[in-house]
């Protein structure tokens, strides 16, 4: 990225701080970033990958060919910019830089989010009340450091490559002289003309010819804060760079790490202890794609594994909260028109047999109470207009009553507040010949229940079910052995029997007749 360093050291006047009158207008005043400045790269940033993610999401192979890195990325950015409308009017630039990366971190969606949340907190970090271009370049190698150290395996050719870059080029611009705009115009210029090569470098992306998903959506970013630094008019960056094609397919798709069929994300609360590294270690052995992120005693918490219940306990170092548990081959893809499918549960090792039926888990540890918050966030993951609901095992009757009334018919809410009755209305939300709301809501209002905590009575209890119902549902908190299943099979013979299990808690058998 040195080719665009002689034009820096010229420089082109002095501009800098900007403020932003709803966003959209911006008045060059001084060669330092202030408050406001701030608030309008939040709002540039979020409006540009507003507008990006498609093309981001198609070129996305890397670490998982899921295509919902501009995704991630877009609803990481959404928290952030909404926590900075939330931060003091007078606050200065350090204050609501920080209110940015706090916010994304919450909010951070997939790998690519957490890593990108880092970086804000890293150049948060940096940030004085009101940083010209030293401090600037400073803070970009703070951030870079930053996302890199977020990751348990960082890989080069990639968005931290990109990174690197930029703070190496703005730390040379500004020994140069360069003021605060020049310096970002100059090293954004020079990373879109090094990015093919940085991606090149790296085997899965040279494979599949495509650019890194998340330095395209880093760039984006970053050429908002250059443009507010520059005063332009509309700070929302130019996009045609962005490539429009969709990343091949095939073996380039197929390249990158196995990880894990399921993706856990969690939030952590650790105090005032330091818990970066020791989940990232012992996630590693779990799982991969692993990023760990925190700020203010609070530690994000991303990996791809196969199996979530092991990441989950792994997280016990802390209180644990906001724990979701998806499938990667269904992040993000719902049918045009389709509903999409929550579901809450206080079952750890359900978590997967739930994401494994194109749900978004939920997951409550003892530790901590599931919100609606919590859930409104996964609702927004789910990608679809219209969400079903199943309460289950994780979710209070007032957190139901404030989702309600906060999405109304876009949210439908079945009676399903147990993991047998969340499981049999799953079950016939995947296998619906029609439509998936109408058939869950009516095999829950035709379910049979029986629930026993001996396996002779629990025999005898299928024995004596009886009406129009063929499937069984059987959830077992213990694991079970071959003639167990075979004897309750034998119980009731005319039905088509499903084992859910072991759920780990609750009744030893319970049964649903639809």
């Amino acid at each position: 990225m040195g080719q665009g360093v002689g034009r820096v050291a010229q420089g082109r006047g002095t501009a800098g701080s900007t403020r932003v009158d709803e966003g959209t207008q911006a008045d060059v005043t001084t060669d330092r970033l202030d408050g406001g400045a701030v608030r309008a790269w939040a709002r540039a940033a979020r409006t540009g990958l507003e507008r990006a993610r498609e093309r981001i999401d198609a070129v996305n192979v890397f670490p998982v060919a899921d295509s919902d890195t501009g995704t991630n990325v877009l609803l990481t950015v959404v928290g952030g910019a909404d926590a900075v409308e939330l931060a003091p009017d007078d606050a200065d630039a350090h204050q609501v830089a920080a209110a940015f990366a706090r916010g994304a971190m919450v909010a951070a969606r997939g790998n690519s989010g957490v890593i990108l949340s880092q970086y804000l907190a890293g150049l948060a970090r940096g940030l004085g009340a009101a940083p010209d271009a030293r401090e600037a370049s400073a803070a970009l190698a703070g951030a870079a450091r930053s996302a890199r150290q977020a990751l348990a395996d960082p890989q080069e050719g990639t968005v931290l490559t990109v990174a690197d870059e930029v703070a190496q080029g703005a730390i040379i611009a500004a020994d140069a002289g360069a003021d605060l705009p020049t310096m970002l115009a100059e090293v954004v210029d020079d990373a879109h003309r090094a990015l093919a090569t940085i991606s090149a470098a790296h085997p899965v992306l040279r494979r599949a010819h495509v650019l890194d998903a998340g330095a395209c959506a880093l760039l984006v970013v970053l050429g908002a804060l250059a443009r507010v630094a520059a005063g332009a008019p509309d700070p929302v960056p130019d996009l045609d760079w962005l490539p429009a094609a969709r990343a091949l397919g095939g073996d380039a798709a197929e390249a990158g790490p196995a990880g894990g069929a399921y993706e856990v994300m969690a939030l952590v609360r650790g105090g005032p202890r330091d818990l970066g590294a020791e989940l990232r270690t012992s996630l590693g052995t779990v799982g991969d794609s692993v990023a760990v992120v925190g700020a203010d005693g609070w530690w994000h918490v991303h990996v791809h594994t196969d199996d979530p219940a092991a990441a989950i306990a792994l997280c016990e170092v802390g209180v644990r909260e906001q724990v979701v548990v998806r499938q990667l081959e269904s992040s993000h893809t719902v049918t045009a028109g389709a509903p999409g499918l929550v579901v809450c549960t206080a079952s750890t090792a359900l978590a997967p047999w739930f994401a494994a039926a194109g749900a978004v888990t939920v997951v409550r540890c003892p530790e901590a109470v599931v919100t609606a918050e919590h859930v409104t966030r996964a609702v927004t993951d789910t990608g679809a207009g219209r969400v079903v609901l199943l309460p289950g095992g994780g979710l209070e009757a007032d957190q139901v009553s404030a989702l309600a009334r906060s999405h109304g018919d876009g949210l439908v809410v079945l009676d399903a507040a147990d993991e047998l009755r969340a499981a049999v209305a799953a079950l016939a939300f995947v296998a619906a010949d029609g439509t998936a709301e109408e058939s869950a809501t009516a095999a829950l209002a035709r379910l049979q229940v029986a629930v026993a905590d001996d396996a002779a009575s629990f025999e005898a209890l299928v024995g004596g079910l009886e009406g129009p119902g063929e499937n069984l549902t059987v959830l077992h908190r213990e694991p079970l052995e071959d003639d167990a299943r075979a004897r309750i099979e034998r119980a009731g013979p005319a039905f088509e029997v499903t084992f859910v299990g072991p759920t780990g808690h609750g009744p030893l058998l319970a049964a649903g007749l639809d």
